[in-house]
């Protein structure tokens, strides 16, 4: 294994930070071997015809995590339920894992044309929970960032988009750093959309959020759970 850089270095010591925690069960965590960066395996026209005037993100090509890494946890008995759980795949799975099986089943051409720009980077791999986060491949003017998706087994979302698709407020590098002070509790997308958590498709969400983030703060004192209970209480 190639010497360790600060992303895969930050990951490992969140591992290490839910294995230490007497209030948290870790279920399951992985990591796989440092493989290449984003930057070293371009031009993107290899991995699909479609992305020859595609750009990866500034950030993306500087700080990167070049492994995969995955988690799943739950609170232990003591404190109010709620739980998390990621999978971040390495760089080389990212860019090679093809389309989405299935895309030709959407309703519109739009949404078929949508999901066929998807690449998972985040999913849940081990529960039945059923979400799955994206980055949108598609070439865009100037320089935007990436897209990033979110998809839950909710009903939420809205035309033209397919039902369950919400935009998130985040860069692919903001959601790597975002998952780290999270640990991937389970939900914390939807405190970067444009979604109320009151919506009756998100109740099942909000109880574990609510009672996430205001744990969180008192397993991991070093991490600051403040921008997280302000993005909350805007969405209740």
């Amino acid at each position: 294994m190639r010497s360790l850089n600060k992303p895969e270095e930050r990951h490992l010591d969140s591992l290490a930070d839910l294995r230490d925690a007497e209030s948290i069960a870790l279920l399951d965590s992985r990591h796989g071997d440092i493989g290449p960066a984003f930057e070293e395996i371009e031009p993107l026209v290899m991995f699909d015809a479609a992305w020859e005037d595609l750009r990866l993100d500034a950030d993306m090509l500087d700080d990167a995590l070049r492994f995969e890494v995955a988690a799943h946890w739950e609170s232990g008995p003591a404190t109010p339920p709620f739980s998390g759980e990621y999978r971040v795949p390495s760089p080389m799975e990212i860019l090679s894992q093809g389309r989405m099986p299935g895309t030709d089943t959407f309703k519109t051409e739009f949404q078929r044309s949508f999901a066929a720009q998807l690449r998972y980077i985040d999913n849940a791999y081990e529960s039945s929970r059923g979400f799955m986060t994206f980055l949108r491949m598609v070439p865009r003017p100037g320089a935007a960032p990436l897209e990033v998706w979110f998809s839950d087994l909710a009903g939420t979302g809205a035309d033209p988009y397919p039902a369950g698709y919400v935009k998130l407020d985040l860069t692919f590098t903001e959601y790597v750093q975002t998952l780290l002070l999270t640990k991937g509790l389970h939900g914390w997308q939807y405190l970067f959309a444009d979604v109320f958590l009151t919506d009756p498709a998100l109740q099942h969400v909000a109880e574990g959020l609510h009672n996430g983030v205001n744990a969180l703060p008192g397993i991991f004192p070093g991490l600051d759970y403040a921008p997280l209970k302000r993005r909350l209480e805007a969405r209740l």
